[in-house]
């Protein structure tokens, strides 16, 4: 008898049309890494233990580029998650933890740029949450609790200013004063 039928392991290659899956199976689950291709282009790269996402995974697009980098534990999302989008620029990152967003969580601009920056807990916002204009200043500021807003969203103009309560940037003067005495 050899080793793989002691182990109860076979290997999987499944073909419908130009997708072609191969890996192994093990007491009739996936196990280990899997593979998916299409037309001989790689679409996925998974991870199994015992039949369930287990580590890390790659999605590609169409072309060929990364369109995401996961990682799973026991068929949930669990640690470090990338976004891209077809031509290999960072869209998102995020923290997951047993399947939600627990940590840092970014959004970038198309050029790369810092769009969104925020804070989770057990998959609620928690803590600072800032949103930034495409010139790379702060256009929003606002603290969650739990996912509750724990005050006011602070409002900013492309050119730093803190906007009014009609959305208007304050005068120069005004946010010279303010800066000077240390209020912003």
């Amino acid at each position: 008898m050899d080793e793989q039928t002691v182990n109860d392991e076979q290997p999987l290659d499944l073909e419908r049309g130009a997708i072609r899956l191969t890996g192994m199976l093990a007491a009739g689950a996936l196990q280990g890494p899997l593979q998916i291709r299409d037309a001989g282009k790689p679409l996925a790269q998974l991870g199994y233990e015992q039949g369930a996402l287990h580590g890390p995974m790659q999605l590609m697009h169409p072309n060929g580029r990364l369109a995401a980098r996961m990682h799973y534990a026991d068929n949930v999302l669990h640690g470090p998650a990338s976004f891209f989008d077809p031509e290999g620029k960072l869209l998102h990152t995020a923290a997951y933890r047993r399947g939600m967003p627990d940590g840092d969580a970014k959004t970038y601009h198309p050029d790369g740029r810092l769009l969104q920056h925020g804070q989770y807990r057990k998959g609620r916002l928690h803590g600072l949450q800032q949103r930034f204009h495409p010139n790379g200043q702060l256009a929003e500021r606002s603290r969650f609790v739990d996912g509750k807003p724990a005050g006011p969203t602070d409002a900013f103009h492309t050119d730093g200013r803190p906007l009014n309560a009609d959305q208007q940037p304050i005068s120069r003067l005004a946010w010279w004063w303010r800066r000077w005495r240390g209020h912003d």
